[in-house]
């Protein structure tokens, strides 16, 4: 019985002991992230029969277990990969909001405006240099504000990009680790230091990239991504990857095409081709999703738009992106698809090396792709980029664009100053024997049939020569239209083309000349008497032969007689109405009708309402992530001051446990006194 008693005491007071160490620890931990607060689980020893009776032999702690609600995880997990993700979209919208801000005085809508009031002052006062060289002031402040717009934002896209390769990295660093804890909680299941680790890198891997979690029997955690795709089950992991473009394809069973896809260019969007009939290169025609395969491009009249499967004499064009076929003797399929991603994407490593394809996609609604990557960081400098950024950038540019070629158009049939000695094009031909309207001319699809006028004039200003260049934009080459030009002019005017591929006037002698109407649009493809150089926001620029003589600025226009009149301004007139006037503003994938100052407020208003649009789902996430956060933290967080209560129960243990080994003690002594 006594020695009984002894037994009850010591493990009484070993129990406290523990209890009160796992209680000091829980103190020491109540600011360490991720952990997880413990109890020490107590359970009876049994009873032992003594002289007839049944007595207890006292009580062991049985375990020490995390408190943890892997319910309320999940769905922290779930706000948290989704909060993570916008936020990563707002920093950088954010950034492109102030950048395109219209209120600023250097911003973009005011230069646009300010260059186009300066056609129409100088409209007022023809002849004047001052005039001239304001207009050119304004012209360059518009270019240097395109130009650095568009370096701010490429510049913002390289950033995005190396931020999503260091997260990358960081995740598969992360997926190491627990596949490294799941194996020391396996040998060792109930060390809570580990478990507690374990949640806390599931958590900070949540954030990079949105994933769910599996507790199997043996205590390990296998994590998914949130699309499914496992990155640790047990100890094996499959590693993400930020790779550069790249195409697949997904073959119907009977299908026995024995060619393969090329393509060249790049392009925000994931293109994927399905075909709509069999057949061999050059017969078979196919389909173009955007999205996965959820919905397929339209024309303006709502049919689906299908396209030849080519070799590479005519690659089909699509986004920017050159496709075509090689090596096919067999037939293409009906259901044969292909996917081809012109960027860098996200992509998940199987066991064998081979890559899957888990770049984050939205439909044309902006909804997340179901087969993808949602949530997490790395999904979201995904959609800013492919859903903000390049598009935004991508519109820059069709504005620059149009914005070019409408003052190149109205500029070519006009005169300055003084009649020019030689032109010469800022538009490179790759082809100067072909069609003109395929002639690789960057405007070439803006030339029509029609006719353009030269006048040629003396030392004294007199007209001595006239023509009408004709065009047929189908058939006529480059070539053609210089052999008319010297046929016409000969003796008085020479065409050729450089050595770097565009086309040179040059007058001979004591000639000079100048161009007057054209219905082709052939003279601002070519880049003859334009205004600006350049196709896009990164390359426009002043063209350098008005930069070095404000008179060739074209404000007039020759007359029918083949003079220039005194204050003629209708040149100035035509650019200057482009303030109000709408134009044709197309991007690889749209086309629109609007003014130019429109076009750019809608760019700004796209990336404000972007921009509302997710501050507004930040503010729901958070309240969730918060709420599952505190739910969890209720459950697992260090409450100092029950701690401390606990400690003093605790306490008060430990000493009623000294009391019973005392009176044992004094019982004992007093047996033996007897004895």
């Amino acid at each position: 019985m006594i020695s009984n008693l002894f037994t009850i005491g010591s493990r009484a007071i070993a129990n406290a002991q523990v209890s009160i160490n796992n209680t000091s620890n829980n103190i020491a931990n109540a600011e360490t992230s991720g952990y997880q607060r413990t109890d020490t689980n107590y359970s009876s020893t049994g009873n032992i029969t003594v002289s007839g009776s049944s007595i207890g032999t006292g009580a062991e702690i049985s375990s020490i277990t995390a408190n943890w609600d892997s319910f309320v995880e999940a769905q922290y997990l779930t706000a948290a990969a989704s909060l993570s993700g916008n936020e990563a979209v707002a920093d950088y919208l954010a950034q492109m909001e102030e950048l395109l801000n219209e209120s600023d005085e250097d911003g973009l809508g005011t230069q646009l405006d300010a260059f186009l009031d300066a056609w129409s002052d100088l409209s007022t006062d023809p002849d004047s240099t001052a005039e001239r060289e304001a207009l050119l002031g304004e012209a360059e402040s518009l270019v240097y504000a395109l130009n650095s717009t568009s370096s701010e934002l490429l510049t913002m896209k390289s950033t995005i990009e190396d931020e999503i390769q260091s997260q990358v990295d960081e995740a598969n660093e992360y997926i190491d680790t627990l596949a490294s804890l799941n194996k020391q909680i396996s040998a060792d299941p109930d060390n809570t230091d580990l478990v507690s680790s374990r949640a806390q890198i599931i958590r900070e891997l949540d954030e990079l990239i949105g994933i769910e979690t599996e507790t199997n029997s043996n205590g390990q955690t296998s994590v998914y991504t949130d699309n499914g795709l496992p990155l640790v089950d047990g100890t094996t992991t499959h590693h993400l990857a930020y790779s550069s473009s790249q195409s697949n394809d997904s073959l119907m069973p009977d299908s026995d095409y024995d060619g393969e896809i090329n393509y060249s260019g790049s392009s925000s969007e994931e293109i994927m081709i399905e075909f709509v009939s069999s057949g061999t290169d050059g017969t078979a025609q196919f389909k173009v999703s955007f999205d996965g395969g959820n919905s397929w491009a339209e024309d303006d009249n709502g049919n689906t738009i299908l396209y030849t499967a080519s070799d590479s004499s005519s690659p089909v064009e699509i986004d920017g992106v050159e496709i075509y076929f090689s090596g096919g003797t067999t037939d293409h399929e009906t259901g044969d698809r292909y996917t081809i991603v012109p960027k860098t994407g996200l992509y998940w490593e199987k066991s064998s090396g081979a890559l899957v394809n888990c770049t984050p996609l939205t439909d044309s609604n902006g909804d997340d792709t179901s087969n993808r990557v949602t949530g997490g960081s790395i999904a979201g400098l995904f959609k800013v980029r492919d859903d903000d950024l390049l598009p935004t950038l991508d519109e820059l540019d069709a504005l620059s664009s149009g914005l070019i070629y409408e003052v190149n158009s109205a500029h070519s049939q006009g005169a300055g100053l003084e009649s020019h000695t030689s032109v010469t094009g800022t538009y490179t031909i790759e082809d100067q024997t072909a069609a003109l309207s395929d002639s690789g001319l960057i405007y070439d699809k803006n030339i029509e049939d029609g006719s353009f006028e030269i006048y040629a004039y003396d030392s004294d200003g007199a007209v001595i020569s006239n023509s009408s260049i004709s065009i047929d934009a189908s058939t006529d080459s480059l070539n053609d239209i210089i052999s008319q030009i010297n046929s016409d002019f000969s003796g008085i005017l020479s065409a050729s083309i450089t050595s770097d591929g565009t086309l040179k006037i040059q007058a001979q002698g004591d000639y000079s000349f100048e161009f007057g109407s054209d219905s082709t649009g052939f003279l601002a493809a070519a880049g003859i008497n334009t205004f600006f150089e350049g196709s896009n926001a990164a390359d426009i620029t002043v063209n350098s032969y008005i930069q070095e003589n404000s008179s060739h600025i074209n404000c007039g226009e020759v007359g029918d007689n083949g003079t220039v009149s005194a204050g003629s301004n209708s040149s100035a007139e035509s650019i200057s109405s482009l303030l109000n006037n709408s134009v044709n503003i197309n991007t690889e994938t749209s086309s629109t009708t609007q003014t130019l100052s429109s076009y750019l407020s809608s760019i700004v208003s796209k990336v404000g309402a972007s921009a509302q649009n997710i501050d507004t789902q930040i503010a729901c996430d958070t309240s969730a992530a918060q709420l599952y956060y505190d739910q969890q933290e209720s459950v697992s967080g260090v409450n100092v001051e029950e701690e401390v209560v606990n400690l003093t129960k605790y306490q008060q243990q430990y000493q009623a446990a000294c009391q019973i080994i005392t009176v044992t003690q004094t019982m004992f002594d007093s047996i033996l006194d007897m004895m």
